[in-house]
């Protein structure tokens, strides 16, 4: 690999991905939905974020569970299960976590 090679890499990189803000404005929404509900994209999760987290798999476990009443399907009782599950998870970890001051 020379130089030409790399540079060609390089220059195709910064075609393909321009820096700055130009690109969270064409990000897909679902992308920046699934962004925001990562609790470790900023670094270590904070108190809040956490609870938040909690909070979305708890409501995703409640809609699953009314979804498996609707369709009659019990296939839809695992996911739920599992998603409280989680739920529980983070909102230990919220209790556990900081509230995010590095000062202390």
């Amino acid at each position: 690999m020379g130089r030409r090679s790399r540079a060609r890499e390089r220059a195709a990189a910064s075609v393909a991905a321009p820096a700055g803000p130009a690109t969270a404005a064409r990000e897909p929404g679902w992308r920046r939905w699934v962004r925001l509900l990562n609790p470790f994209a900023r670094g270590r999760p904070t108190r809040a974020r956490a609870r938040g987290t909690a909070v979305v798999f708890g409501l995703a476990a409640v809609l699953t569970v009314v979804v498996g009443r609707v369709t009659g399907e019990p296939a839809w009782y695992s996911s739920a299960m599992l998603l409280a599950i989680l739920a529980v998870v983070w909102g230990l970890a919220s209790a556990v976590l900081g509230d995010g001051d590095p000062s202390g």
